[in-house]
């Protein structure tokens, strides 16, 4: 594995020689987790029509070993390891995997436009969980910007908000561990080789779904019965889309983009999803397209363009976590 050099002793010297922005790595890690959110928003609708068919755990664990194994040629990166690796993502996995089970098991129990609202809490714990945790001073701007975010997803969600069901507090749950994940990669990413990471990320969240799938969908017969709908059409495309492109493709868009960009910053990012997810669910589940999705997803657009102004200042926190580590 390549040395790792602090961002502090080398942006400086490319500047000057070169004439490079240091603005050009968080405006391309931007686009990578856009990339990432984009391959998110489009599993909605492919995974509500997968599991109304299939057990849901069942459905994860199938979906991740796929998406490890389009891994294994580069299988030369997973010489990169060392105890403090396995220890990082076995952390990282199980901090992800709670929080996909959660959501998985919770929108079960409550409505999507709960459940949507719900999860884009998320936006708001992580620059909390920032302050707390790791102490990170939060700029103002950065409040505001969460602010706007939270505001859009509950425009876009408002007409589901009318009881709270135990499926909510599971969704909120989900938000929980997966803020401390998003976090938890700001800190350990610049130690891990990303490709071994990203594989045995998956090879964990896979593992983990089996273990789930037996012994909370333990009935033989639904396990035959999820297996022969997932080797028929059209659910055998749908599964290969999930594991090679919205998982493995996804996972190395995410990793490649979060190393580049802030955590907090990472997280308004990852509030298009319900945006995204909506537009592929007009396009591809004819559902309708309604103000509350307009206005609520420029309210979000607004957010982010209101970070990629101080991207240069947001940088700094993470080489200070990175020096502390």
């Amino acid at each position: 594995m390549a040395e790792n050099v602090p961002p502090s002793e080398v942006a400086p010297n490319i500047e000057a020689k070169t004439g490079i922005s240091t603005r050009f790595p968080s405006y391309l890690g931007i686009i990578f987790l856009l990339i990432t959110t984009i391959l998110w928003g489009s599993t909605f609708t492919i995974t509500n029509q997968i599991t109304q068919y299939v057990s849901p755990m069942f459905y994860m664990a199938i979906r991740y070993l796929i998406g490890f194994l389009v891994f294994l040629p580069f299988f030369h990166h997973f010489r990169q390891t060392n105890l403090e690796f396995w220890k990082i993502t076995l952390k990282a996995s199980s901090l992800l995997w709670a929080s996909f089970a959660l959501q998985t098991v919770g929108i079960q129990l409550t409505t999507a436009a709960k459940s949507a609202f719900i999860t884009g809490l998320n936006v708001i714990m992580v620059p909390i969980f920032a302050a707390l945790i790791y102490r990170q001073k939060v700029r103002k701007i950065i409040w505001i910007s969460t602010m706007l975010a939270l505001i859009g997803i509950s425009l876009m969600s408002l007409s589901g908000l009318n009881r709270f069901e135990f499926g909510d507090l599971l969704v909120f749950l989900c938000d929980i561990f997966y803020a401390l994940y998003i976090l938890f990669l700001e800190k350990k990413l610049p130690h891990v080789d990303l490709i071994a990471f990203s594989a045995f990320q998956l090879a964990f969240l896979s593992c983990f779904s089996f273990i789930a799938s037996f012994i909370f969908e333990n009935s033989f017969s639904k396990f035959s019965l999820s297996l022969i709908s997932l080797i028929q059409p059209p659910f055998g495309w749908y599964i290969l889309y999930m594991g090679f492109i919205a998982t493995s493709g996804a996972t190395l868009f995410q990793m490649k983009g979060q190393k580049m960009v802030s955590a907090t910053q990472a997280a308004i990012i990852y509030a298009l999803e319900p945006i995204f997810g909506a537009l592929f669910a007009v396009i591809i589940g004819n559902e309708e397209l309604t103000w509350q999705i307009l206005v609520g997803g420029t309210l979000i657009m607004v957010g982010i363009f209101l970070t990629i102004e101080i991207l240069p200042k947001n940088r700094q926190n993470l080489i200070i976590l990175s020096e502390k580590s």
